[in-house]
């Protein structure tokens, strides 16, 4: 490869990622303000690559940068040698783009309020993209039922992302960084619907579109999808977007929105006279969380509906059996639009859950209003742990309270009492609220059987915020076994006993089997970031992020 960069800028860049990957890391080259540099260098290597630019110094080199270094960045692909390019591949690329309120423009107090949960001081936007463009001017990517969708994902940015496929599982084929790109073997391939991806690394992907109509692929930290970090209008002129519905004007930033063509006229599919039917009721109670209200989702049992102002924390756990047809209707009895998005569920688009997108042309889902109801249709395809939540207005009701786990048990089976389910999530909309397991910061103990394998299902709905899980005895870690990952059985190959150290990530579940020889007393620790409060004062104090002070939640486990 020959490569000549010329620097037409007025400062200097310095560049990464222009290079061989045979050596253990990347150099980096100067360009000053007008010269030109040429490259030369054999791309030894194949896999998923990019080079980056820094003129700044936020955040700290050598990681991508934010500002207007944010489009300093570009892939670099290698292809294996023999093998034709894919014409049908695409690549995107996420950036995060960052600069003074004086460059654009003042911040609303909703912009601000939203922000300063990542963290961004007042002075400062955050914005990200993908390709260059923010939702709604994103590329819609458009598939034919049947086509293998081909993606390498780059995280061309200083921050983490966990990506999001709505509908589908994609397969994960490897995962890599800006030097190095490990590709999978078929044992080590895995199904996702949520995958993690730490600043400045890279995906390959595929899946298949099987169900027609409109999906989306976004980042599940709230902040990053929020509508709230839109950038002002340059000029007094009408947006463009101004009169278009729910989802296009209420999300923002990293969403890339999916379109599978449907094979002649789009249709739902036929109803089914036994589907098992189920009412879902939102609800709202004032004053919950200081002066703000709280929200659930209440499934209802028995014949009463419950009462209007009731709140149950967390939301009701909904149990369902793999390709049994349910139908399950939905009443907003909140004073709050919202929806319901069924994730890692494969259904029709029409029932996704987002807002004037999920269907298809002018047949789309509204979002659910006050006093309104909507009839949601899944045969689930397969067993496992999954989550089901609100794709509206998420920084305050996800953390308020609209989320749940959603159990997918197998076609014959009942619901096990061996099973744990524990749900992570924030326990208010406000910057002093803590991290809670099932709703609380005390979470009951935990009973156990000697010698019974018992399933601990993890869920992670936290609005940006990972955890850290271990299962300890006194200081020692302990081990447990893998069972699935998003509600997709692990392959035998991944399924194998390690230490119970788990990060999960905002968007993701992990299903795992402990199993004890006999009667002992454990504890599942959790560690958490603490409140965005603290995080921010512990910032003015001099403490990176790194550095922020965590909570811990410490669960008794008794083994009988």
């Amino acid at each position: 490869m020959r490569i000549t960069v010329h620097n037409t800028l007025a400062v200097p860049m310095r560049l990464w990622g222009l290079q061989d990957r045979s050596g253990s890391g990347l150099d980096s080259t100067v360009v000053a303000p007008g010269a030109t540099q040429t490259f030369q260098f054999r791309a030894d290597i194949p896999g998923t690559f990019f080079y980056w630019g820094r003129t700044g110094v936020r955040p700290a080199l050598p990681v991508p940068g934010a500002m207007t270094d944010a489009l300093l960045t570009g892939a670099f692909i290698v292809d294996p040698v023999g093998v034709a390019v894919r014409k049908d591949e695409r690549i995107l690329m996420i950036s995060l783009f960052a600069d003074t309120i004086s460059g654009f423009a003042l911040k609303s107090e909703r912009a601000d309020q939203e922000l300063h949960r990542e963290l961004i001081p007042r002075e400062r936007w955050f914005l990200g993209a993908i390709n260059g463009r923010s939702w709604p001017h994103t590329e819609r990517l458009t598939y034919n039922l049947g086509d293998t969708v081909r993606w390498r994902v780059i995280n061309a940015s200083p921050a983490p992302h966990p990506m999001h496929l709505h509908g589908f599982y994609f397969d994960v084929h490897s995962r890599g960084d800006a030097n190095r790109d490990t590709i999978y073997t078929a044992s080590r391939q895995r199904k996702a619907v949520t995958e993690w991806m730490p600043a400045a690394t890279s995906m390959t992907m595929t899946w298949v579109p099987t169900r027609p109509g409109n999906w989306v692929f976004h980042c599940h930290i709230v902040t990053h999808i929020s509508d709230a970090s839109r950038l002002p209008p340059v000029s007094s002129v009408s947006s463009t977007n101004s009169h278009m519905n729910h989802a296009e004007n209420a999300m923002a930033g990293l969403v890339v929105g999916l379109r599978v063509l449907p094979k002649g006229k789009f249709a739902l599919a036929p109803q089914n006279a036994t589907r098992r039917r189920l009412r879902v009721f939102i609800t709202q109670k004032e004053h919950v969380y200081g002066d703000q209200p709280g929200y659930s989702y209440i499934l209802q049992e028995g014949s009463t509906p419950p009462a209007f102002d009731s709140v149950r924390i967390p939301s009701s756990t909904i149990t369902v059996r793999q390709n049994e047809p349910t139908e399950i209707t939905v009443i907003n009895r909140s004073k709050a639009t919202a929806t319901i998005h069924w994730h890692g569920i494969e259904l029709e688009s029409y029932y996704d859950g987002v807002g004037d997108w999920s269907g298809w042309n002018s047949f789309v889902a509204p979002p659910i209003a006050p006093n309104d109801s909507f009839v949601v249709r899944m045969t689930p395809q397969r067993a496992g742990t999954f989550i089901y939540h609100t794709h509206t207005n998420e920084n305050t009701q996800l953390s308020s309270g609209l989320y749940g786990a959603m159990i997918v048990l197998p076609p014959q089976g009942v619901a096990d009492t061996s099973e744990r389910v524990f749900l992570l999530g924030i326990g208010g909309p406000d910057d002093n609220a803590h991290a809670v397991v099932n709703g609380t910061m005390t979470p009951a103990p935990i009973d156990l059987s000697a010698g019974v394998p018992h399933r601990f299902r993890f869920i992670n709905i936290s609005p940006l915020e990972s955890h850290t899980v271990q299962l300890v005895s006194g200081a020692a870690v302990q081990t447990w076994r893998a069972l699935a990952k998003d509600g997709a059985e692990l392959p035998p190959q991944q399924a194998t006993s390690f230490a119970s150290t788990l990060i999960l990530h905002p968007g993701e579940t992990y299903d795992f089997e402990v199993m004890r020889a006999k009667p002992e007393s454990l504890k599942l620790k959790v560690s958490s970031p603490e409140t965005i409060q603290l995080r921010r004062a512990g910032l003015a104090k001099g403490l990176t992020r790194e550095t922020l002070p965590r909570s811990i939640i410490e669960i008794p486990v008794i083994v009988h």
